[in-house]
Parts: C-alpha cells; sequence; structure tokens
C-alpha cells in the first residue's frame, strides 16, 4: 500500500510531467516531502539538470491514484462504528444463512 502525506502527493504531481527541477527552485518547496521522496528514491538528481522523478516515483503515484476502493460485497452492512440509531435510522435486520443440507444416504 502506497501512503502519500498532503505534501507529498502535490510534491510528486510536480515531476509526473517528466520536466527536471533545478536546485534553486526546489528550494521554494517544503523541505519535508522533498527529502521523503529522495529517502524513497521516487526522485533523484543528476548533476547539471536537476531533481527528476524515477521509475518507483511513477509506480508509486500510479499506484496511489488506481487504488480501487471499491467494497467487494455491498449488501453487507455498513461498519460497526456507524450506529444508525444516531441518525433516527432503522438498524437492518440481521441476515440468517441457512447452511446446506447434507443428503441422505
Amino acid at each position: 500500500m502506497i501512503r502519500l502525506s498532503n505534501r507529498q502527493l502535490p510534491m510528486l504531481e510536480l515531476f509526473i510531467g517528466g520536466e527536471y527541477l533545478s536546485i534553486e527552485t526546489a528550494k521554494h518547496y517544503d523541505q519535508r516531502p522533498f527529502r521523503s521522496m529522495l529517502i524513497r528514491k521516487w526522485i533523484n538528481y543528476r548533476p547539471g539538470r536537476g531533481f527528476k522523478i524515477t521509475e518507483a516515483g511513477r509506480d508509486a503515484y500510479e499506484i496511489f491514484m488506481h487504488t480501487d476502493i471499491a467494497r467487494k460485497n455491498p449488501l453487507l452492512p455498513l461498519t460497526a462504528y456507524f450506529d444508525e440509531t444516531a441518525y433516527g435510522l432503522k438498524k437492518p435486520a440481521e441476515v440468517h444463512v441457512m447452511r446446506k443440507r447434507r443428503r441422505a444416504a
């Protein structure tokens, strides 16, 4: 699972276009996400050119942007942390699941 902070995502988006970022330009941005992306090797520095996104950085961005959040079975009840009665809703009836009968021999 890829986790991006509220600072890392916008910083990573600067690099997605494939442009190099000079040291002078990099000085204008918050250094915390910049540092973390260097440590994770999501960006690297090329002398004479500047900072550029790596394949690992591009992969992290793609995974983050395309993570599926759909539930496998939407018919199941909501999380136990949601209290229907607090919002004036009726609690859904308990679903009784019947077991398969064994056939007589």
